[in-house]
């Protein structure tokens, strides 16, 4: 039987980019080279030659992914109602975040935490101890977390009686770090706390690793992050000789959200959704598009759920496990990102690693660059938000002060702190 296609002549990339310029017709081909933030060229097209004969497979074999919400647990009775009401209406995990010694038995009345997806953000490794006993008592599945995270602010903490490290690395994409960077202080950030653990003998008794990042609007670019970081994190985890569970836990970024013309940050949110579903997340959180000026409410936090449906019951996102794998495109930009990530982690472990880093206030300084840099192309126009720097309701006045407590969400340490492109508007130009 002859094979589809074997009677046409292959074209090469020469061929492509010649007939490329033929039809520019003047324009010069480097025009239509993109410098992108990470410090990658993207090309105009990709081929086979890109992947320089390597066969490419599949980086990760999950399909599905647990849609979240967002409880701020304040009052138990409260944060347990929107909990029970968030898993009736599509949600099959919960991200609750605590600040105060907690009833957990009433926070969690009614769920069945053993067949859902759970995160407990806490700031405090006293009240985790807590939580944790609790949960000792519980029947839970191996998809529940607690996260205490005290790297960047003192030293490695102890590790879990859950046998899980889970670490939160959104704040370093949140101040403007470029994905190539962003990738390499999160191995940066992972290997303080594997080598804290090598020391204390506790590495033996590391079953899982929780990593939570924040996904951003450059669609193919994040799909690459994420797929980058997996092979990453078993490259730096194989000199280790560790082979733990690992559970990408994404949330969409704040970075590009707006109080003007906000519904336009529920499209920005679906393409970082789909970023992050494509790229193999194992648990999604989508924030409210209103969640930096309005406090909770109903409709928002089932806008945000409603995405997520969406790609899987009318997109079929949950279908195909790494969906982009063979891509010529996304391939390069996997490997080239994962390449350029591990050259810089290379140099922060060089120089002594993280925390050695934050000391000298070179990581601060390497990720103001590259936030100064988002900032730039932002007010010159080269990076657009819609309804903000371009195509702006001119009878839209601001958004109001934000009314949500964001430090759930997004920490301040180390004088890194977050950072809002809109805040950046020089001015309301005309269309």
């Amino acid at each position: 039987m002859q094979k589809l296609f074997t009677e046409f002549e292959s074209t090469t990339a020469a061929q492509w980019k010649e007939q490329l310029i033929k039809d520019l017709k003047g324009l010069e081909f480097d025009s239509l080279v993109w410098h992108s933030h990470a410090g990658i060229d993207v090309q105009p097209f990709y081929t086979g030659e890109n992947l320089k004969g390597s066969v490419s497979q599949p980086v990760f074999t999950t399909k599905d992914w647990a849609i979240c919400e967002w409880i701020h647990a304040e009052d138990e009775k409260t944060a347990n109602t929107q909990a029970l009401n968030a898993l009736q209406n599509g949600a099959s995990g919960l991200v609750f975040t605590l600040h105060k010694p907690t009833d957990f038995a009433l926070l969690l009345k009614g769920i069945s935490i053993e067949h859902i997806y759970c995160l407990f953000k806490v700031n405090d490794e006293a009240l985790s101890l807590s939580l944790i006993s609790f949960l000792s008592t519980q029947a839970i599945g191996s998809t529940c977390f607690v996260e205490c995270d005290s790297l960047l602010g003192t030293s490695p903490s102890f590790l879990q009686p859950l046998n899980t490290l889970a670490a939160n690395t959104v704040l370093y994409h949140e101040a403007g770090a470029n994905p190539a960077n962003e990738l390499a202080l999160t191995l940066a950030h992972l290997n303080e706390y594997l080598n804290a653990f090598s020391e204390k003998d506790t590495l033996k008794d590391l079953k899982n690793i929780h990593l939570t990042v924040s996904v951003g609007g450059d669609f193919f670019m994040e799909i690459a992050k994420l797929r980058s970081l997996r092979r990453a994190l078993e490259l730096l985890l194989e000199q280790y000789g560790l082979q733990p569970g690992i559970h990408i836990h994404a949330q969409t970024t704040l970075v590009n959200k707006s109080t003007i013309d906000s519904y336009n940050n529920m499209l920005r949110s679906a393409t970082e959704a789909m970023s992050a579903g494509i790229g193999g997340a194992n648990s999604i959180l989508v924030l409210p598009f209103d969640v930096e000026f309005s406090a909770t409410n109903n409709f928002s936090s089932r806008m945000a759920r409603n995405q997520q449906l969406i790609l899987k019951d009318e997109s079929y996102l949950n279908v195909v496990a790494d969906i982009s794998a063979g891509s010529y495109y996304i391939e390069s930009l996997t490997t080239e990102l994962g390449r350029k990530a591990w050259e810089q982690f290379k140099q922060i472990e060089a120089a002594g690693g993280l925390l050695a880093g934050l000391k000298s206030k070179q990581i601060q300084e390497l990720i103001a660059n590259d936030a100064e840099q988002l900032i730039n192309e932002f007010k010159e126009g080269r990076l657009i938000l819609v309804g903000v720097n371009k195509f702006q309701n001119k009878n839209e006045a601001t958004g109001p002060q934000q009314a949500q407590d964001l430090s759930d969400l997004v920490a301040q340490q180390q004088n890194i702190k977050p950072i809002r492109l809109s805040d950046h508007l020089v001015t309301r130009l005309a269309n």
